[in-house]
């Protein structure tokens, strides 16, 4: 009996209605979280507030630091990348918008 439903609760498929993210996308959330916060506030220290690429570097930094980040000036473009699997990017847009995350 325990074994019949020790079967079942492995074959159960998520219910959304349950709440939080399906199984199988909860591994990629903290790379997703590190990768768009480095993105996006790597793009909004350099590009909206005007500050140093070294200052904003070290601003971003956290423990443990998985997502660095790459500058395109020319583009105004911040791209993260945690770990060699997931990358994100933020591009400035305007004054009044700001950086926004390209998905």
């Amino acid at each position: 009996m325990i074994a019949l439903l020790l079967a079942l609760g492995c074959a159960a498929k998520h219910d959304p209605a349950a709440g939080g993210p399906p199984p199988e996308t909860y591994e990629n959330a903290l790379l997703d979280l590190a990768t768009g916060f480095a993105a996006k506030e790597g793009c909004s220290c350099i590009f909206v507030s005007g500050r140093d690429e070294d200052v904003c570097r070290s601003y971003l930094r956290v423990n443990p630091d998985v997502a660095k980040i790459k500058v395109d000036h020319q583009a105004k473009r911040v791209t993260s990348k945690a770990l060699g699997m997931k990358k994100t990017s933020a591009v400035w847009v305007s004054k009044e918008e700001g950086c926004v995350l390209e998905i």
